[in-house]
């Protein structure tokens, strides 16, 4: 209790002398192009394109049509940043005046009253420099040149080539994603050049924090730490970085004010520097109370501060939270008496063996600079409430912001981390490998402390480039590739980030072989090798709703199959007579090569055509209307749903099993991809104006703690139940069901027995009697304990070929009632059984901002009524909704009429 007092105390009486004057806000910058023909007002946090929107530059939204390739003008201009600012008599009889630039974007020369001051290379890297020679009491100037992304990251690829006798590739994107070339030049966001599920809006501005900080004794810029256990205890290693404007001794107190615990570190601190100050606090594990993943127990948190006591003052830290938890990836050999069947590859937390259940994360937008957290929030929420305990923060975007990460520790999602390299091979000359190691010594110093960071990932898929060899360079052979790339990662990332951070695994790249791969001098002959690390997984041209299409991987981090959004999502960025499957818009929209013709087979596989449509469709000019396209996006959605519950049941039901050859034990199943950055057909299970997918819906059902999940193989019906939980459920009654569309909801075979479900591990299920010829029926299989209550969702097989133009009877929805200020229930009630039953907000709802989300939706309807919960999320205007206000539809007419 003494030391919580003094605690609040020194936090309750921070002394100092320090002065700060914010840099940011809307009423003071100004922008102007390096031409001077654009002009105006700017905001800081922001970016370029936010600032020529403002001002009325731009006269719409940069998302809207085709104006990522209309305004490419901006990505390719040079801008100056300017403001002015006054420095007082007490700030400026400091002896040290720090600038503190929390990130630029990207390359630019930062002048004050004319002087230079600092060069900006790196989106990622972070600035605190002493500018006190350059001040002058009262008005002052600061000037900041940013260099064109694009015209830099191409002088930069010419250079290299020259100075290296060989281009590195890729040099450009693909034509149709309408993007900038070389990305892997420049250290910014890599997709703000453009990527297969995003337009290509390349960034200029300052995009994160800026402010001068005054003093005659010290600046406390951050706390960092991270948490190991040793033996029957936890270390928090701390580190605290002091910008000293003396050289003079401290005393610094860490403070853990759940634990009663006051750290006391003496430091030397060194004038004009960043000082580092790092000490070690002992916790008995018996102590804490653990963090761990969503589904698995409490995101316990732990305040930590640091208070350094300087020349009568006292400074102190932003808070940080910690959590205590272990990390461990084990990858053993399967069968040590047959090495060649490969390595296990999971993950353990606190020793217990995690199944990663979600998705892939990319930027929350196009337009990193702006304020995103509420977007942010509900994203990670609708993470959480599906049962995710995983995501892939993937290499291609960015370091998140601290909000990021902190929803992440209070929610339970584990984040497997890529550092900023994607789908290209990158420069390896010193320059480069210095900006790479200043940004990551930067970034992961700011965000290790993260109980929620679960691994960090070197890049994403360029050492399955090499292998697979994704470009052939005459003048830069394969051998040539593979040592650059073991010089930037292996040799040089690796130690790095191990010396950074001992408290995670470190992979050198996502797919790999995990140690094996290291075994094989950083780059295996198959990185794509199912029986060893992660895999990614695509296939353009297979029946994804069967399992054999699929590998049987260790770990699953990429997998995936497109869909388009819905006619509202669409409407509010192109123009009515643009919603055809082939306008200029949509074709402008499918970045994905080929996706145009993939996407029309996938689905057509499966569902019927359209009535009055032939197969050849695009000779078909009634197919080529906003009709067909009103249909087809949902019956894109409702393929990919299916196909994503296919992949996903397909790898848990391999959880502790192994075949004949060594494959499975897969114990990850993270689909790419979970959000949008704008509306186009992606792979996303939640579009750009936050509505759930039906595939968000189906992941509520494929990622719950115990699916019952089937398959057919040999025209014979398999069950399984799969269970996360960390206790069997003992005498479970397992049932199967058959179901056809004309007979009410009667099955015409039902069977069940009982059995026994071991904790974390998938089950086969064995019935006495013979299963069912799966035909045309809907199979359903329930899990129930002993006491005869459901654990879990009904699981559904459906045919492999649907009648998406049949009448599966009326869908009534009543019962409708306000459950609390946020929650709705209301039942729905059918005829017969409906495969797909969808329920939506009507569309003038959504346009006075409301977004609801479901406790069940995209289901097979086999039995007479459900009940469902709404969940209102955002609801700026207070609506009180009504029943009217939701709409229903089935698989044949849903898109049949606009609501």
């Amino acid at each position: 209790m003494v030391t919580k007092l003094i605690f609040l105390f020194l936090v309750g009486h921070v002394l100092s002398a320090s002065i700060r004057l914010d840099l940011g806000g809307s009423d003071q910058w100004m922008f102007r192009s390096g031409n001077g023909n654009s002009t105006g007002m700017a905001t800081v946090p922001g970016d370029i394109y936010a600032d020529l929107l403002n001002v009325g530059v731009l006269t719409e939204d940069p998302l809207k049509g085709q104006n990522d390739v209309a305004l490419r003008w901006i990505g390719r201009t040079n801008w100056i940043y300017e403001r002015k600012f006054t420095v007082d008599k007490p700030m400026y009889s400091k002896d040290t005046v720090l600038l503190v630039i929390r990130g630029l974007d990207t390359v630019g020369d930062v002048y004050i009253n004319n002087y230079f001051v600092l060069s900006s290379t790196n989106q990622f890297h972070q600035h605190v420099i002493n500018v006190r020679r350059y001040l002058q009491p009262g008005n002052n100037k600061i000037v900041i040149n940013f260099e064109s992304p694009v015209n830099n990251a191409d002088v930069s690829a010419k250079l290299y080539e020259l100075n290296n006798a060989h281009f590195v590739p890729p040099d450009c994107p693909p034509p149709n994603y309408n993007g900038e070339c070389h990305w892997n030049f420049i250290r910014k966001v890599q997709s703000s050049f453009s990527w297969d599920w995003g337009p290509s809006f390349p960034t200029t501005g300052i995009w994160q924090p800026m402010f001068i900080q005054a003093t005659d004794s010290a600046y406390v810029d951050r706390l960092s730490g991270a948490v190991v256990k040793q033996g029957d205890n936890f270390v928090v290693n701390v580190e605290l970085y002091i910008y000293s404007a003396v050289t003079d001794s401290s005393e610094i107190h860490v403070y853990i004010p759940k634990l009663n615990i006051d750290k006391k570190i003496l430091a030397k601190l060194k004038r004009d520097t960043m000082n580092k100050v790092v000490g070690a606090i002992t916790i008995p594990a018996s102590k804490v109370k653990l963090w761990w993943p969503n589904g698995y127990g409490q995101q316990n948190l732990y305040d930590v501060t640091a208070v350094a006591m300087f020349n009568g003052e006292s400074l102190r830290s932003e808070t940080i939270q910690i959590g205590f938890r272990t990390i461990e990836l084990v990858q053993d050999f399967v069968d040590p008496s047959d090495v060649l069947k490969g390595r296990n590859f999971y993950f353990k937390i606190n020793g217990v063996p995690i199944f990663l259940k979600g998705s892939n994360w990319i930027p929350v937008s196009s337009f990193p600079a702006r304020n995103f957290t509420a977007r942010m929030e509900f994203l990670l929420e609708s993470a959480r409430d599906i049962g995710m305990n995983a995501l892939r923060v993937w290499g291609g975007g960015r370091f998140e912001a601290e909000e990021f990460y902190q929803m992440a520790d209070r929610k339970g999602i584990l984040l497997w981390h890529d550092l900023m390299f994607a789908c290209a091979l990158y420069p390896v000359d010193g320059a480069f490998l210095s900006n790479v190691k200043e940004e990551i010594t930067t970034q992961i110093t700011r965000i290790k402390h993260h109980p929620s960071i679960l691994v960090w990932a070197g890049n994403n898929e360029n050492e399955l480039a090499i292998r697979q060899r994704w470009w052939i360079v005459g003048s830069y052979p394969v051998g040539q590739q593979i040592k650059d790339y073991i010089k930037l990662y292996k040799d040089t990332i690796q130690p790095l980030v191990k010396e950074l951070d001992n408290s995670r695994p470190f992979l050198l790249s996502s797919p790999s072989n995990g140690v094996e791969t290291e075994e094989e001098g950083g780059v295996a002959v198959d990185p794509a090798n199912p029986r060893y690390g992660d895999v990614h997984y695509y296939n353009d041209i297979s029946n994804l709703w069967t399992p054999s299409t699929y590998q049987i991987p260790r770990c699953a981090t990429e997998y995936g199959v497109q869909s388009y959004p819905l006619k509202h999502t669409m409407m509010q960025y192109i123009n009515e007579s643009q919603w055809f499957y082939t306008s200029s818009d949509m074709l402008h929209r499918q970045h994905k090569p080929g996706g145009v013709l993939t996407v029309l087979k996938q689905v057509f596989d499966h569902f019927e055509l359209p009535v009055g449509c032939n197969p050849s469709i695009f000779n078909d000019s009634s197919c080529l209307t906003g009709n067909f396209m009103s249909k087809f996006a949902y019956l894109s959605q409702f393929h990919q749903a299916i196909a994503y519950q296919v992949e996903t049941e397909h790898y848990r039901r391999w959880r502790g099993r192994l075949d004949e050859t060594g494959q499975g034990n897969t114990m990850c199943g993270l689909y790419w991809q979970l959000n949008d950055v704008w509306a186009a057909p992606t792979w996303s299970s939640i579009d750009f104006n936050l509505n759930w997918k039906p595939a968000h819906y189906f992941a509520r059902r494929f990622f719950a703690p115990v699916i019952a999940s089937m398959l057919v193989k040999n025209n014979v019906v398999q069950v399984f139940v799969v269970s996360d939980l960390q206790t069997d459920i003992s005498n479970a009654t397992v049932t199967l069901d058959a179901l056809v569309w004309d007979n009410a909801f009667d099955p015409v075979y039902s069977t069940r027995t009982t059995v026994d479900i071991k904790a974390l591990s998938s089950n086969p299920v064995h019935f006495d009697a013979s299963n069912p010829e799966p035909k045309d029926f809907v199979l359903r299989a329930r899990v129930f304990d002993s006491s005869k209550k459901q654990v879990g969702f009904d699981g559904i097989l459906l045919p492999d070929h649907l009648k998406s133009n049949a009448n599966f009877g009326k869908l009534t929805i009543g019962n409708f009632y306000q459950k609390t200020e946020t929650e709705y229930k209301f039942t729905v009630t059918a005829e017969k059984v409906v495969p797909i039953v969808w329920i939506d907000v009507a569309d003038s709802v959504k346009d006075r901002g409301v977004v609801a989300t479901f406790s069940d939706n995209a289901f097979a309807m086999t039995t007479a009524q459900v009940t469902v919960t709404l969940k209102v999320r955002q609801n700026p205007k207070k609506l009180k909704l009504k029943s009217s206000d939701l709409t229903i539809c089935h698989l044949g007419n849903c898109g049949m009429t606009d609501h």
